[in-house]
């Protein structure tokens, strides 16, 4: 009974999120100090998924630093990202070095 309960509350608040945004409801514009604080989000998001990915071994799940060979692939791929502004660059790059130093070691 209570995993029903949380069903139908969560299709309720989704569905209140989204009907709330496309109705005339919702002001048409954000106010100024929100859209500001929305500009972190992407940043904040990819952190929370990427620095896990690089850091955390998937067999153990212990933290790795030592002879890890994601740190250096993703130090190029910042590096890759940073001049070239490209995803797809940027993905190429940190694939190729992972790869040359998989090959290397």
């Amino acid at each position: 009974m209570i995993v029903w309960l949380a069903i139908i509350c969560a299709g309720i608040l989704t569905f209140a999120a989204r009907f709330l945004t496309l109705s005339h409801l919702m002001p048409k514009t954000l106010p100024i100090w929100l859209q500001l604080a929305m500009k972190f989000v992407p940043v904040s998001v990819l952190t929370a998924i990427i620095v896990p990915a690089i850091f955390i071994s998937p067999e153990t799940g212990t933290l790795i630093i030592q002879d890890n060979l994601r740190i250096g692939a993703a130090i190029i791929a910042i590096i890759v990202a940073y001049y070239t502004r490209s995803t797809v660059a940027t993905i190429i790059s940190g694939l190729c070095v992972i790869w040359l130093l998989t090959f290397w070691q």
